[in-house]
Formats: structure tokens, sequence, C-alpha cells
């Protein structure tokens, strides 16, 4: 028989949940006894009764797995078994139904986590994109980027990016796309089908698939890459990739690839690597002496069996006037380039704004031109700031209404593309356009004939044969074909058409034997769950088709935010290991108090320093509360008889230096004076071999940390140095060790919070204290006074609270590349942050004041602003961001139930993970946010939430609240600006 005693610190469940793990274990083959539980003396009782041999130093706080098997086999598989089953209770913890409605996700990262999807969609404006496909790479989901207007950079950067994680970024400036019949942006309905598309183009790819579908030939996945992806500066990137994902994909047969003029040498190599991929793959890409869609499509018709159609038209074929001159009207940007390579032909060059040449470029108010003029609505230019004009065509109609006016136009041609996304009367709103036109023209004597290319299959929701008839009865001639409708304009203008050009023997890539040059598939999700930010259209098309989707409430980052500085943090290769290796550490650390001795020994501090809370201060900027804690600690030393004496050698700062607690890596509350001769918690951290400390709890009240410096508050601090510093300090060292990262994560679990709400973690400590308090060498009296005073202390065990989370911060910082706040601290004037990826420096905005209740007649007025090291606690994961944990403590700080619940959930918005020792029950214990990341708070505009103390403005006063605040915006934009420096 084989045994296995396995010690797991740091994690905390209760004896129910382990009991049923146990049991589940148990059944596992081989196994002939097995117990998970927690390390307390009954439990190890009974596991000794079991026959188990135990090691020493279980303590309380551990989980203990004892398994006894038949095998090896049997013992790895029960090992297994136990991984399982705590890695299943921390993913169900991630779908909370407690009571209070979780904040809906405001970016597409959040929506993907809610709604746990494997595809996205974004259609935010084009310099607030990139942060968010950034969101889909890193959570392992291939995106469609509807949005234009990204920086070609950032392009690249994405596409890159993408490829190392296994996704596809269709886009950016991606109109279209289908995956497993699941139409996204715009898109048409088709049947399915063994034809897989690969689209540099959004219309382009449109007009192919519904002459496809008008063929009785479906697709299978129609993946847009972006209008750019075949140019130069991106070379193929996401074609690249589409082409291996369709190659590997079982419902495709055959490829067609589309795109508008590609660069020379990117196409080359992308035909080179289709003929590596072993089924046939078809180019329909436009450019000079090469065939139109149309030709192409019906070129690819042939080898699936399927022989061309005459392609639909309705209504009359123009009348020619021949005189005037081309005006195409285009939304799509394919379709009007397709339209001037035909045009061309016969016209000679065509002024657009998307022009094949240069020189042929119009003004870019679009104004008046003498001429052919073709215009791309749907072109960049024309969509910063409004809606594509297949969802708002006003500007379109507008210029349609001015041609109609216009006697040098001879014929108007004109697109109108159905589908999902699109508007959902099109052909209503064009064919008033049209009649309008018409009219102005006979007003003026002439005839204005109008093509219109319908692109729309017979199931898309706008009606394909509806909207053909609405066109044809305001006066148009329509076609199915782009080029056809193009064709018939020449003509109506009294030009010979040119022919289509012939598909040459090379246009095609036969498949070959042999395997591919490794390029890795990414694999296309069979039923699409969907994540969208921007555009409330595409999430309501996909609703539409009953595809299950989780919207993100978008809005832009923090004002005053350079959005190049957070694109080019995002994009820091860096940054996603990094803050996974801060968050690892920042979770892994232990802290387990070994110490208690005066801070001259411990800190080094000499007579004259004296440590504060928060950032850097000079006295003359120092707060109320802050210079009486200072005045107080000066009596304390001796160093003044009178607090006048002692403001006066403050002020003068002959042999008085201030330092902030962090710079020495203590921590202290509200005010957090430290003086040489007062006595401070020592930490450790066993993990990463950092220590922390702090100073002894006064209590609350009067007290020095809220500013108070009355004789009472002195002569507490000379009995605290003298009698319970000293008890605590052989309580301490014969117990050798105390985790306090364990007492931390039972709290949370019996109502605490860790930072205004300590009631539970203090009775605990005292649990681990009082043996060796009550018989520590002291006289009675003093062993019981010190007793009382650390029982009635509700906050007794805040002051290990905070150093164990500094020790959990500590570990984190200093990573290059990582964006993780590991300090918060307010001084009473400032709040400072610092971030692991900065170094020591600080970013420091205004400390607000916090707004909850009073104490007896105190008021708002009678408030200092935000002071104290405690906001530790929330850097750490505990605190204002785990108010959940601690429903009561609204009574203390102010709000309800309610809110408590959705302030934590909130929390996960900004931060980097969940704490795996850290739960929450009433959230189905989900770990508590942890790891606040920066971009995360820029770009949601999501403050950390801190609870805290409220200290009197005016010196002397003491404490007069409690109650809720956030740290200034300015802190995060500042950090951000610096992280941006260090790339």
């Amino acid at each position: 028989m084989l045994e296995l005693v396995a010690i797991r610190r740091g994690a905390y469940y209760d004896s129910v949940t382990l009991m049923q793990v146990s049991k589940r274990i148990a059944a596992t083959p081989g196994i002939t006894a097995a117990q998970v539980a927690m390390g307390t003396e009954l439990n190890l009782e009974v596991l000794a009764g079991m026959g188990f041999t135990l090691p020493d130093g279980i303590g309380v706080n551990d989980v203990v797995v004892a398994l006894q098997g038949d095998s090896a086999e049997a013992i790895d598989a029960g090992v297994a078994a136990v991984d399982a089953a705590l890695a299943e209770l921390k993913a169900n913890s991630r779908k909370p139904s407690g009571f209070g409605s979780a904040p809906e996700p405001v970016t597409l990262g959040g929506a993907i986590a809610a709604g746990e999807s494997n595809l996205a969609l974004i259609s935010v404006p084009g310099e607030h994109a990139t942060a968010e496909a950034m969101d889909a790479i890193d959570a392992g989901v291939s995106v469609m980027l509807f949005s234009d207007n990204v920086a070609v950079e950032d392009e690249v950067a994405l596409k890159d990016a993408a490829a190392a994680c296994g996704v596809l970024v269709m886009g950016p400036d991606c109109g279209t796309a289908v995956v497993s019949g699941v139409a996204l942006g715009f898109a048409n309905v088709v049947a399915p089908g063994s034809v897989g598309i690969v689209a540099a183009s959004g219309t382009g790819a449109q007009q192919v698939m519904c002459l496809l579908d008008a063929a009785g030939v479906g697709v299978s996945h129609v993946l847009g890459v972006g209008g750019r992806d075949l140019k130069t500066e991106v070379a193929g990137r996401s074609t690249r990739q589409a082409l291996a994902m369709l190659a590997a994909d079982g419902a495709t047969d055959s490829i067609i690839v589309v795109s508008k003029p590609p660069a020379a040498e990117v196409l080359a190599d992308l035909e080179e690597y289709a003929a590596t991929l072993g089924l046939p793959v078809h180019w329909a890409i436009l450019g000079a002496g090469r065939p139109d869609l149309t030709t192409s499509t019906s070129a690819a018709l042939g080898p699936s069996g399927s022989a061309a159609p005459q392609w639909l038209s309705w209504g009359k074929s123009p009348e020619g006037v021949g005189a005037g001159s081309l005006r195409g009207l285009f939304c799509g940007g394919t379709l009007a380039d397709e339209a001037m390579l035909i045009a061309g032909e016969a016209l000679g060059p065509i002024r657009s704004n998307i022009p094949l040449s240069p020189e042929m470029a119009l003004r870019s108010d679009l104004g008046a031109h003498g001429g052919h003029v073709v215009i791309d609505f749907g072109d960049d230019g024309l969509t910063r700031g409004r809606a594509h004009p297949m969802i708002d065509p006003s500007l379109r109609q507008e210029r349609i209404l001015a041609e109609g006016a216009d006697p040098s136009c001879g014929v108007l041609l004109l697109d109108l593309v159905l589908g999902y996304g699109s508007h959902p009367d099109p052909a209503g709103d064009l064919a008033e356009a049209i009649r309008a036109a018409r009219s102005r023209a006979t007003a003026g004597g002439r005839d204005l004939p109008v093509v219109v290319s319908l692109v729309g299959t017979a199931g898309d929701p706008q009606g394909l044969e509806a909207c053909a008839q609405a066109l044809v009865d305001a006066g148009a001639s329509v076609y199915l074909s782009n080029a056809e409708a193009t064709r018939a304009a020449l003509t109506a203008l009294g030009h010979d058409a040119p022919k289509p050009e012939t598909p040459s023997a090379t246009s095609d890539s036969a498949p070959q034997n042999g395997a591919h040059d490794g390029q890795t598939a990414a694999t296309l999700p069979t039923e699409p769950v969907v994540a969208t930010v921007g555009v409330g259209l595409f999430s309501d098309a996909l609703t539409a088709q009953a595809v299950a989707v989780t919207e993100a409430r978008w809005q832009p980052p923090m004002a005053g935010v350079d959005t190049a500085d957070l694109r080019r943090i995002l994009l820091d290769p860096r940054r996603e290991a990094a803050n996974a290796l801060a968050f690892e550490r920042m979770t892994a650390a232990g802290a387990e108090l070994v110490d208690v001795r005066p801070a001259s020994a411990a800190l080094g501090l000499e007579k004259g320093t004296f440590l504060h809370a928060g950032p850097p201060l000079e006295w003359e900027r120092a707060s109320g509360p802050m210079k009486g804690a200072l005045i107080g600690a000066i009596l304390f030393e001796g160093m003044a008889a009178t607090p006048e004496e002692a403001e006066a050698k403050l002020a003068a700062g002959e042999g008085i230096t201030l330092e902030p607690c962090h710079h020495r890596d203590a921590v202290g509350p509200m005010a957090g004076v430290v003086s040489p001769s007062m006595w401070v918690y020592e930490l450790h951290d066993p993990i990463h071999d950092n220590r922390s400390w702090c100073s002894l709890n006064e209590g609350l009240g009067k007290v020095l940390r809220y500013g108070a410096y009355g004789p009472e508050v002195i002569d507490r601090l000379h009995w605290m140095n003298s009698v319970l510093g000293p008890l605590l300090q052989q309580a301490v060292r014969k117990a050798e060790r105390i985790d306090i990262m364990a007492i931390v994560a039972q709290m949370l679990q019996m109502g605490d919070e860790g930072h205004n709400r300590n009631r539970a973690g203090s009775l605990m400590l005292l649990r681990e204290l009082l043996p060796n308090l009550i018989t520590a060498d002291g006289s009675p009296s003093d062993i019981a006074e010190a007793v009382r005073f650390s029982g009635a202390n509700e906050h007794f065990f805040l002051n290990l609270g905070m150093p164990a989370c500094k020790l959990a911060t500590l570990a984190a910082h200093g990573i290059p590349g990582s964006t993780i706040v590991t300090t918060m601290a307010r001084n009473g004037t400032d709040f400072g942050i610092r971030v692991s990826g900065t170094g020591e420096q600080w970013f420091t905005g205004p400390a607000n004041t916090p707004e909850g209740l009073f104490l007896g007649a105190y008021g708002p007025e009678d408030a200092n602003p935000d002071i104290g090291d405690s906001a530790i606690t929330e850097t750490g994961g505990i605190g204002g961001v785990a108010m959940a944990a601690a429903p009561a403590i609204v009574k203390f700080v102010g709000g309800d139930v309610p809110f408590a619940l959705q302030a934590t959930q909130k929390m996960y918005a900004i931060t980097e993970g969940e704490h795996p020792a850290y739960q929450i029950p009433i959230l189905e214990f989900r770990g508590t946010p942890t790891g606040i990341d920066v971009t995360k708070v820029i770009r949601t505009g999501i403050l950390p939430q801190i609870n805290t103390g409220m200290a009197g403005r005016v010196a002397g006063t003491g404490q007069v609240g409690a109650g809720l605040v956030n740290p200034p915006e300015a802190c995060f934009t500042g950090a951000l600006a610096a992280l941006a420096r260090a790339v």
C-alpha cells in the first residue's frame, strides 16, 4: 500500500466543501483511502487514526491532502482528481449567483469573460480599437475589427500578436465576415456550402457571396482580413493565416481570395503559398488587366461543377444619352474600384477620393468637378466620426441630389448593399433620392439615367426583390453584378463597354501534393459565441440570428489621455507576460509575523527621522492631521516639551528628516508617523525573502495616527512602548511564525474585508498570540491590560494586514513592462501611486475627501482629505475592493449592501485576476479582484474603491468618521505617460 501526504498552504476551504472533495477523490480507481481537510487538531487526529503518517509543522490554515492507494498510478490519479476538484471549485466561483447585480462589462475583455465568448466584433472609433483588439488576442479569441482609421503600424502589431497566440485578426476596416454560418458586420444571408472566401474587401466579399448564392453555391466561411492586408506594409499577414484556417477546415473544399488592387510582391508570395495548401484557390483580385469580380466568380464556379447563370437584373436597360460624365457614388470601396477599372478603359482616367493613380485625387471637400468622378463614401476619410454609409446614407443622398442638378452629370452609377448590419430600408431612402435627382434633371431639360448594382440575396432581411422593385419604380436600372451595372452605365453614355478579361491559366492555384510551410492554423468556432463592443446594430443583427452575444458598454478612456500612449503600452510585447508575473508573485507571496521590535532597530531610524504615510511631503504642505501626528511624535520622543516647541522644530527643519514609510518597505495607517522609539511589527515573506513593517495599532478615537497629540495620546504611546511592545515581542518570538496571509484568507470568509472591518481577523490573531502572551515574562496586571487593550481593539489586526499586503505588492514590484499598481498611499495632501514597471517614481494628484458617516456632531466640513498607507490593502486585493466579503461594513462607511456587492464586482474590470486564496463567499467563493492595472483603469474610467477612516481637518482633532473614497485620475494618467515612455 502506497501513501501520499501533501500540505498545501495559502488556501482555505470550509469543511463541507472539503468533505465533498474527499468523497469524490475516494471514488478514484485504486484509491483505498482519501481525506482532504484543513489542518485542525481534530482533522489531524482523524488522519492519524486512518493510519497516515503526518509531518510536523502542519498549521490550522493548511490544507492536508492524504491519499492511500494500491499503486503509484492510483496515487497519481488521486492527485490529479484533487487538482481537478479544486480547479472546478475555482471555476464555479466565477459564476456568482448572489444578490446585487454585477455591472455590465465596459471593455471587450470584460464581455468575453462574462459571455465565455469564442469570437469578437469591434466597431469602436479607430483610435480606440487597438485596445479592444488586444483584449480579444489576450483572451485567445479571433476578432473581427470593423473599425477603420487604425494606424497601419498598429495593424501590423495586432496581427503579429494574434499569430503568436494562434488567433486571427479580421481587419481593421473589415466590413464582412461569416463564421460557421454566423454573419458578422455587413454580411448577406447565404446557404452553407463548401466554398471559403478570404477577403481584403468587405463589399467585394459580399458581391462574390451573393453571386455564388445566385448560382446555387453556398459558403463555409467568409474571413475578412481588412483592406490593407495585401498592401506592402502589412504583407498579407491575415490572408496567410485565413488561408491556413480554411485549408484545415473540413467543410471547405475550395477558396476564393477577394481583394482590391494588391501589392504585386504580396500577391505573388500568397499565390506561391496557396499552391501548397492542397485545395483549389481562386483569385478574384482587382487590378489593371485582371478579370472583374463577376468574371472571376464565374470562373471559380466551373471547377465546382456549377455553371455561371445569367446574372439577375431588374427594369429596363438604361437608354443612351450620349453625353455627360459618369458619376459613381458608392458605399463600397471595392465596388467603386471595380467600376473605375472597368469604366476607365472606355473613359480614361477617373477622379476619385480613392483614385487608381495619385494625380486623379479629388479635393478633400469632394467639391464639384467636371469630368468623370467616382466617390467611395465608405472611405476612412468620410467615416471618421460618423457611421458607415451602409448604416447612415445621408451624405451620399445629398450628393445624389447635387448630381441631379449638375448638367455635366450624364449617368449616375450607384450601389446598394443588403444584408445584416445594413440600413433596414436602404432601398426606400435611395429610391426617394433617385426620384428627386431625376426630377431635378428633368427640370433642367435633360434625362438622367440611374444604374444601381444591388448586392443582396433572397434571404437578406431587407428583401432582394422588394428592394429591386422599389429602385425600378424610381426609374433605375438594377443589376446583381456590379461589373454589369458599370458596363450598362457606359452604354448609357454612348460608349462601348469593354469586354470582361478572361481569367488566365495562372490565376488559380492548383493543389499540389505536400505540406504547406508550417503556418499554424487557428481554429474556427463551430458554434460562435460573440462578444461585441461598439455599434449596437451589429449586436442586434447577431441576436436576430439567435446567436449568443454579450455586448460591452463601452466608453472612451479617461479625459486627457493620449490614446497613442495607451496603444503603445498595450502593444508592448512585454506587457502580458510582465503582468502575469506580477500577479503570480503578488498572489504567491507569504506573510509571516516574525518579530516585534523598536523602529530604531528594525528600520534603522535615527533620532530626528520620522516616517509618514503617503508620497513624499514637506512640512509646509502637510495637512492638519499629518502636522498633529508629527507634533505628537516629537513630544513622544522627548525632542520638545510643548506642542508649540514641537511645531517650531518641524517648521525649522533642523535635525528633522521626513520620509515616506514606503521608502523603507514599511506602512503606517492614517498619518502613518513612525519615530525611532516606536515599536513595529516585522513580517517576512518566505517565498521572496522580503520584509515589511508597521506600527502597533492604538485603537480608535483620539489617537496619534488621526493627528491627536494630547497628554492621553502621548501616555498611551509610552505604555505601548514600555508594556505592550515587549509583551507582544515575547509572544511572537515564542510562536516563531504566525501566518498572517492565512488569517486574511479566513477573515474574508467571516465577514471582514481587511481595511475598516477586522473583527474576525483580530480575534484570530489573538487566538494565535494569547497562549504565549499570558505566559510572558511580565506582571499579571501588565499582561491583563495588554490582553484587554488588544481584545477591545477591533482594528488590532489592521496593522498586520497592511504589511502583509505590502509584502505581496513588494514581490510584484520592479518588473519591466508591467502596468500593475504596487503602491497606493495618501498623506492628507496628495494621493500617490507607484507602478511595477516604473520603479520608484511616484505619480500623484490631490487627495480627495472621503464621503461617509460621521461621529457625533462632526460633518463633512470637519473632514480632512484622504490620508494613510492603509490603501495598501486595496492594492493587495482586500479592503474596499473586497467589500462584498463584509456587507456589514456599510454601517461604518456608508452605502448599502447591494452597493458593497457591486463595488467589488466593478473592481474585476480593472484588475489582472482573482486571488486564489482570498475568496468571497457571497460571490460563490470568487477570488478577490487583485492586481490593479493602470491601463484598465484608464480604459474603463473605473477608479479603485477605498474605504477608510476620516481624520479631522484641524490638527489634534482625531477621528471624525469613516467613509468611501477613490484616487484622483491624475495618478493614473501620469503613470500611463511614464509607462509609454518606458516602452
